[in-house]
């Protein structure tokens, strides 16, 4: 039924020949139904009967197939998002699938079946909810990770909101600063640049240290330059990094919250 004798390989047995499922729950849905197939007359005539009308209305059944192969592994999803292992990817994907289920629900009125009008019956209005409330609160395109930011939608938290604008307020001075600096030291490769060790510094090549100003904090010695930093630049550092630790912590209890 589900594997040959000899190669144990599901080519070649019943399930590869009957296997025309577009999605991973069709799949695993039939290999059920052949491991407990029906007993009872009347739910094999039933479902008979969806199948002829759904081989009959053959333009209808190709728009239903194609509609199907856009349907994420709606059950995977949830079981990954239930036991803590999921990300904001997969509510997006959930969210993505729920809306084709309701295109399905609607392409399903094209088959006058007693078993796909219960089918389709029992795709309930109250989706529309969830897929709301995903697009609400998540972004169309999040990062894999949970806890380092950029997963929620602005305008769900007052506090997150603030908080952005604040980082954003920063950043876009610590960019005019490094314009300002060129100016003001008359140093044309001066940057202005960030990493994870050292924070925000102003880089300075070995050639123009002459023309370093007495306010510059020297913070690395390079083999090429050195580094250096400003008071100013320290604050706006530590408005940027605590903010958005604040941020990434925020956005992780709001991502919980929608789970």
């Amino acid at each position: 039924l589900f594997s040959t004798i000899r190669e144990h390989d599901t080519r070649g047995s019943l399930l590869s020949v009957l296997d025309e499922t577009q999605t991973a729950m069709g799949g695993r849905l039939l290999k059920q139904w052949l491991r407990q197939p029906l007993t009872n007359k009347d739910e094999i005539k039933r479902r008979h009967e969806a199948v002829d009308i759904l081989l009959t209305k053959n333009t209808q059944r190709t728009f239903l197939r194609e509609e199907l192969q856009s349907v994420s592994d709606i059950e995977r999803l949830l079981s990954r998002l239930c036991v803590q292992l999921g990300n904001a990817r997969d509510l997006v994907n959930l969210k993505l699938s729920l809306q084709k289920t309701m295109d399905i629900k609607t392409l399903m009125g094209e088959f006058p079946s007693e078993l796909i009008t219960e089918l389709k019956e029992s795709i309930s209005e109250d989706i529309d909810l969830i897929i709301n409330y995903i697009e609400k609160h998540i972004v169309f395109e999040p990062p894999i990770e949970t806890k380092q930011g950029g997963m929620i939608q602005h305008g769900i938290n007052a506090k997150l909101d603030k908080l952005r604008q604040r980082v954003n307020g920063s950043k876009e001075w610590i960019v005019e600063l490094e314009k300002k600096e060129r100016e003001q030291t008359g140093i044309g490769s001066l940057k202005v640049r960030f990493n994870k060790v050292f924070g925000f510094y102003i880089e300075i090549s070995k050639s123009n240290l002459h023309l370093v100003p007495g306010y510059y904090q020297r913070k690395q010695t390079l083999v090429n330059g050195e580094r250096f930093i400003t008071p100013e630049l320290k604050e706006h550092e530590e408005i940027i990094l605590t903010a958005e630790e604040k941020i990434n912590e925020l956005e992780y209890t709001i991502f919980q919250h929608v789970l």
